[in-house]
């Protein structure tokens, strides 16, 4: 019997939340979520993407009928967008969903409560620590008080009912982070404190400012055992993917500041994938993520980068994950289309000698699974 690892529930690692999709929502917004543009007119051009396409006709299937855009998302109005949560989530055999709560927007989020009425999926909850840090600035008098206030808020982030951390430095300033405490950073927290007075608002994007606070958080998920995620790579059009280069964390992991801090590498690092599992390879504390719902890839480049990340980096070292955001569609074909990708470079290592059916198995529940479980101390 060939390789499967249809029956495998699985463990998304870094997803977000659901948002209700009312019913006079147009077909514009629909297709919103599935592009990381925030040009209105991507999300025409949007429709022509390999990934779109593939999700359209697979709901199709799923809904029993034509495969044409406007048919299926008339079937799916009339299936109801609360039980079409609970069909996918069921359908994909999704064990465990952990969210990153800083975006969408909490108002703008169904309830777990309410998913908990359609579906069996446990939920947990990751902690991001941009809009902690701007919280905890808006009330610090210095740069000190905000380093204490942070880390008093993340004394005891498990017991805050959070499995770990993320950062999105890479959108703010790069992940080029100042592995020591920059001289800068006084000043950026006055011209912060500023802003915040004059406006109001302030959006962490000052690279010794958010340096020096990351160091604290740094601390805090390394005396607790906590993973930290980091976005890497792909993303919305604001990141500078050149400074999303997962190699600019190398000065922080070669500092042994933090050894042993738990280092998670999401969206397999697109396009920098190979440098991702290098640095998975090389240190112990770094995992890499295989998203396969956003980045929003075809097939064949899904296919590549997980050959890729297989050849380079211990299979042990590799989590699954959808990064599905909005819509379960996203999360649902990206379960489905992981196990088919998997199975494909499992069988094809089978084939070539490099490892065993068994061992194959073993590497591709991990990565759908187990592995997540340990590392994030999962129940």
């Amino acid at each position: 019997m060939p390789l499967s690892f249809r029956d495998i529930p699985v463990v998304d690692n870094h997803c977000h939340a659901f948002v209700s999709i009312g019913d006079g929502d147009d077909v514009s917004t629909w297709r919103g979520f599935f592009s990381e543009s925030r040009e209105q007119i991507m999300f025409e051009h949007a429709a022509t993407m390999t990934s779109y396409q593939r999700i359209i006709l697979s709901l199709a299937e799923f809904l029993g009928c034509e495969p044409e855009e406007s048919v299926v998302l008339e079937a799916r109005k009339k299936f109801g967008s609360r039980k079409m949560i609970g069909a996918l989530l069921s359908d994909a055999n999704i064990d465990r969903l952990l969210i990153d709560r800083g975006f969408p927007p909490a108002d703008e989020v169904i309830p777990d409560s309410e998913i908990g009425t359609v579906s069996d999926v446990r939920i947990e909850s990751l902690l991001r620590l941009e809009p902690l840090m701007e919280e905890v600035l808006h009330t610090a008098a210095t740069l000190e008080d905000a380093k204490s206030a942070l880390a008093q808020r993340l004394t005891d982030v498990r017991g805050a009912g959070y499995v770990g951390l993320k950062s999105v430095a890479a959108y703010r300033s790069g992940l080029d982070l100042d592995v020591d405490e920059s001289p800068a950073a006084e000043g950026a927290f006055s011209e912060a404190k500023h802003t915040i007075e004059t406006t109001g608002s302030y959006r962490l994007a000052s690279r010794p400012l958010l340096g020096a606070l990351l160091l604290v958080a740094f601390a805090c998920a390394h005396e607790q055992g906590l993973p930290l995620q980091f976005h890497v790579g792909y993303g919305d059009s604001d990141v500078d993917m050149l400074k999303s280069n997962p190699l600019n964390l190398r000065p922080l992991l070669e500092s042994h500041l933090f050894d042993g801090m738990k280092v998670v590498l999401l969206h397999e690092c697109y396009p920098y994938t190979r440098e991702g599992a290098y640095l998975a390879a090389i240190y112990g504390n770094v995992y890499l993520d295989l998203s396969y719902g956003i980045p929003f890839l075809g097939f064949s480049e899904l296919l590549t980068c997980t050959a890729a990340a297989v050849a380079v980096a211990p299979a042990s070292k590799l989590l699954y994950s959808s990064d599905g955001l909005g819509v379960p569609e996203l999360h649902w074909s990206s379960a489905k289309l992981g196990r088919k990708v998997l199975e494909l470079v499992m069988r094809e290592c089978v084939e070539r000698g490099e490892m065993s059916e068994d061992q194959g198995f073993a590497a591709g529940q991990g990565i759908l699974q187990a592995n997540a479980r340990r590392l994030y101390e999962l129940a």
